[in-house]
């Protein structure tokens, strides 16, 4: 009885539109956004636009008139009604596949299975399908979550009628809670030529195409543990988490949470839930996005280092005894950073110390300014690559470390790790309106752009990063996480370009491919043939790798959604069809006049109105033994339909179980909240951990993790910079599955020395402090 969920929520209100257009991009008053710019330069603007929308847009125009009728079906389900909006369904054939037999999916999960529907088409009729919604309602079903996308627009020609292909995915429950499934899959609609009295498209007939169904019984491997609101912690607190940190400063075992953006620390009591406390005693408000923590001074104790919005100076608060930060801070760089978002740490020039490297973001759209070229714009704030003098004072070395060129991308995440194995650390950073670069370091500091030589496709709007072993050889994997665009395929698919704008239409596709995966294979990092599987999650941010269910590989999470409001109508068509071809990385007081009053209030209103890749549900990828990946975030509760943001994997109450931290954005409020969730798994895999912990002087960023067991080993290195606006602490978690017995653990320092942990006991975390040579 599962497939007929599917003929259920194929359910389109015909009500009126809920609107169109939303988020105002400017917070200055409309009369400055007109200053000095006609009423006649913008209506001229609208009307060439208007003129591209009849003309070479025709098609992409019809494409968005059809697609009303899915928008209309997914604001409705959200309304918390779906049996009544489905009983508003009309069509006039509906054609499905018969069911497959169930299969086991053995992914570390126990209780989900897969099914597909496929062989012979059935045809139902809109009575049978009307029987099967009272069914379901009857029988407990309750439509949690949907996302509907329209990949595919066929207008009409001579006879043959309009078509589309719209992607969709189904979140269902039962109610009692222990029944979960998630439908994907394609519905190929041919249009009637009738609309309804509101003249919203009607679909004809509806033919489900590769739909799979995986379900599961029992518990879900996630449940919600604390829902962190700064607003409710501390009274008139800033209303943004980021950066949110993770270590453990006292040493006890246990990792605090730190939310910097808002100053404050959570710290687990031994016997009871997290208590929140000030992190820092003198605080900055409102601190930049980027933050860290590590040791610069060379004392063995962590300081932490970041950037007030006023100042726009870096700073370091010194740590103090029991990860206390009571010290007053000072300037140790004295240049202007206007929008640092990620800063990542290790010794680039073996001299001893902690370096850093702080990459920079670019907001688009800046006073009329728009990246340019959008595929690999360079010109942002600029990255710095910045030389430790051995007490916590830097100074700048960009330029005389060969990382000149490409310091002018609109940086999101970046992290210093070895990535060829040669023991010192190289540089790679995620960029948006750009994607991915890597930098070789020689080991004095110099670096070598390498791109080229070790990437196959870089470009992306990059967003983050994950580096890990995803394919169990040993060697370090990277995952890049950008954005993904229904429109921009639309629009290859339909043929459409712009005449004079050859390369910006060439590299569309590559830009909106979404999320890459590359495995590295013999010096190069190179996608798998399943890299389409985790590619298009939609608008990603934050993610982070772990073995989530202990079977032995590493699991990835990705956090999903841009801007969601009242209306799941989206403004990423108005951008591929507009915004990218107009303005320059110039300034310009007519186009900031114009989008200002496009996109504030009586306009668009983005994240108010009207969404940009709003409602995309976060994905979580269990590794089937690095033969590919299996998303099954809903079943494991961590879907969730907030846009997302910061990303953290770790085991936050030490039981061998890692957890997931969360970041939300709200539209409406424009505030954060940071939600944790506890891995509460009842799989039988086994486990070892390891906690590294500073020397005076020796610095655990750099090392490597490895675990030799049941004739297989397990890498993992220590590295900042990952996920988004976001670190984890230097402790490793490897999942061992049906393995009991741990031969030897590894850790190699960045200073070279190697120390042995000989048949260290599984089931517990483990204690490593570097030496000297």
């Amino acid at each position: 009885m599962v497939w007929f969920l599917l003929l259920l929520l194929l359910g389109c209100a015909v009500d009126e539109e809920t609107g169109v257009p939303p988020p105002d991009l400017s917070s200055e008053p409309k009369s400055n956004h007109m200053a000095g710019v006609t009423e006649e330069q913008l209506q001229a603007m609208v009307d060439q636009q208007d003129e591209l929308d009849s003309t070479v847009y025709r098609f992409e125009t019809e494409a968005q008139d059809h697609e009303r009728t899915f928008v209309l079906l997914w604001d409705r389900l959200r309304e918390g009604k779906p049996w009544e909006v489905l009983s508003k369904f009309h069509f006039q054939r509906l054609r499905l596949g018969s069911l497959s037999e169930w299969e086991p999916l053995v992914l570390g999960v126990s209780g989900m299975r897969r099914a597909t529907l496929d062989g012979e088409f059935q045809e139902r009729t809109h009575d049978e399908y009307l029987v099967e919604i009272k069914k379901f309602e009857d029988t407990g079903w309750q439509v949690a979550q949907t996302e509907w996308h329209h990949s595919t627009f066929r207008p009409r020609r001579r006879e043959r009628p309009a078509s589309s292909v719209v992607s969709f995915v189904i979140h269902a429950q039962h109610s009692d809670k222990q029944h979960r499934l998630q439908i994907e899959g394609e519905l190929a609609v041919t249009w009637s030529e009738l609309k309804t009295w509101d003249k919203t498209p009607y679909p004809d007939t509806i033919e489900v195409r590769k739909a799979v169904i995986i379900d599961q019984t029992g518990k879900p491997l996630f449940a919600p543990w604390l829902k962190i609101d700064p607003r409710e912690v501390v009274p008139k607190a800033f209303p943004r988490v980021s950066p949110v940190l993770v270590y453990d400063l006292d040493g006890d075992g246990l990792s605090e949470v730190v939310l910097a953006g808002c100053n404050v620390l959570f710290k687990k009591k031994a016997q009871g839930d997290y208590e929140a406390e000030p992190f820092l005693r003198e605080f900055i408000m409102p601190l930049q996005e980027a933050g860290i923590l590590a040791d610069f001074n060379g004392d063995g104790s962590v300081d932490f280092l970041s950037s007030g919005q006023k100042e726009k100076k870096l700073r370091m608060w010194p740590g103090g005894e029991n990860g206390s930060f009571h010290k007053s801070s000072s300037v140790v760089f004295e240049s202007i950073f206007e929008h640092p978002h990620v800063m990542t740490a290790a010794d680039v020039d073996s001299d001893g110390d902690l370096d850093l490297f702080i990459g920079q973001w670019r907001q688009p759209y800046e006073r009329g300014s728009m990246p340019t070229p959008y595929y690999d714009a360079r010109d942002g704030h600029p990255d710095y690559l910045l030389l430790n003098d051995g007490t916590g004072q830097f100074s700048d070395a960009t330029d005389a470390s060969g990382l000149s060129d490409k310091r002018g991308h609109r940086t999101f995440s970046a992290s210093l790790a070895d990535l060829d194995q040669d023991g010192d650390p190289d540089l790679l950073t995620v960029a948006d309106f750009s994607g991915l670069d890597v930098f070789r370091n020689d080991g004095t500091g110099k670096f070598t752009d390498v791109t080229s030589d070790w990437i196959n496709q870089r470009h992306g709007f990059g967003m983050s990063h994950v580096l890990d072993d995803f394919d169990g050889d040993g060697r370090q994997d990277l995952y890049m996480v950008g954005m993904s665009s229904t429109t921009a395929r639309r629009l290859d698919r339909l043929g459409i370009r712009r005449d004079g704008f050859e390369k910006h239409d060439d590299l569309r596709a590559a830009m909106t491919y979404g999320n890459r995966m590359y495995l590295q294979r013999d010096g190069k990092f190179v996608e798998p043939v399943f890299r389409d599987e985790m590619a298009r999650t939609g608008w990603s941010w934050g993610s982070a790798s772990a073995d989530f269910d202990n079977d032995g590989d590493r699991d990835l999470y990705v956090a999903n959604g841009h801007l969601s409001g009242k209306s799941a109508r989206d403004y990423c068509t108005r951008f591929w069809c507009h915004d990218v071809y107009t303005g320059d990385s110039n300034p310009s007081p007519t186009l900031h006049a114009f989008y200002s009053t496009i996109l504030g209030e009586g306009g668009w209103e983005i994240g108010k109105t009207v969404s940009w890749n709003g409602f995309e549900h976060n994905h979580l990828f269990l590794n089937d033994d690095g033969k590919g990946f299996r998303n099954v975030g809903f079943l494991t509760g961590s879907a969730f339909e907030f846009d997302a943001r910061a990303v953290l994997a770790t085991d936050l109450d030490a039981d061998g179980r890692t957890d997931l931290l969360v970041g939300r954005y709200d539209t409406a409020t424009y505030a954060f909240q940071l939600h944790v969730l506890r891995n509460q798994s009842e799989a039988t895999g086994n486990w070892v951990g390891v906690r590294l912990k500073d020397a005076p002087g020796l610095s655990v960023l750099g090392a490597v993790v490895t675990v030799t067991a049941g004739g297989r080993t397990w890498s993992c290195q220590i590295v900042t910079g990952d996920s988004f606006t976001a670190q984890h602490p230097p402790q490793v978690h490897f999942g061992l599955g049906e393995v009991k017995k741990v031969e030897r653990i590894d850790v190699r320092w960045p200073n070279g020395t190697i120390v042995n942990l000989d048949a260290p006991a599984s089931g517990k975390y483990h204690l490593a402090m570097p030496s000297k040579p």
